[in-house]
């Protein structure tokens, strides 16, 4: 998949916004906070969990869990180059590094592998292109996490699409999860936004 046009996409944002809610995309900070309490939700924090943060932005995962005093040892890895600057430069080097979950290292694993809207954002991709990106790297986060995965994604039982969201089937990714990850998940339609959230676990 070629995200060249993605990565154009937010720094234009992060040129027009900074690098806060609006530079991520979101509307504002209320709701993107409103995002992390839905993930946060399925995290167990009670023993610092590890989190791989897939398409982190500017790491406001980790502040909001700062914020929260909610510890855990986080990871964050994104493909837009100023995102990944911003977020080690507020929280230390390292924090989250540049590229995609292939650029982890080999045989590196995580407590949670999680996602905030990353996958939400087609463009000119087709549906059947970003719906095969999307479940690709469900798999990759699985595959990469010791208790699971939770991660947010528009939904189709909505009053307006836009050309350039993602909408997956309800019916499709159930049968995907089961089929290729586990039969052990929550689909979390329960909140203000129109978007579900996914806890899939191990």
């Amino acid at each position: 998949m070629d995200l060249e046009n993605i990565r154009g996409y937010y720094k234009d944002k992060i040129k027009a916004h900074g690098t806060g809610a609006e530079g991520m995309d979101w509307k504002n900070k209320d709701s993107q906070y409103l995002r992390f309490e839905m993930l946060a939700k399925y995290i167990d924090f009670k023993d610092s969990p590890s989190i791989l943060d897939v398409g982190c932005g500017s790491s406001e995962f980790l502040n909001f869990c700062h914020s929260n005093k909610l510890s855990c040892q986080y990871q964050g890895v994104d493909v837009v180059e100023e995102m990944v600057n911003e977020s080690n430069t507020r929280f230390g080097e390292g924090t989250a590094i540049l590229g995609d979950i292939s650029n982890l290292e080999e045989g590196q694993q995580f407590d949670y592998a999680i996602v905030s809207g990353t996958f939400n954002l087609k463009l000119e991709q087709t549906e059947e292109a970003w719906k095969d990106f999307f479940y690709g790297n469900l798999i990759k986060m699985f595959e990469r996490s010791k208790k699971g995965i939770v991660f947010n994604c528009m939904t189709e039982h909505v009053d307006w699409t836009y050309d350039r969201l993602f909408y997956p089937s309800l019916s499709d990714l159930t049968s995907f999860i089961v089929k290729n990850l586990s039969r052990d998940f929550v689909i979390d339609h329960s909140y203000d936004l129109y978007e579900m959230t996914v806890y899939v676990s191990k």
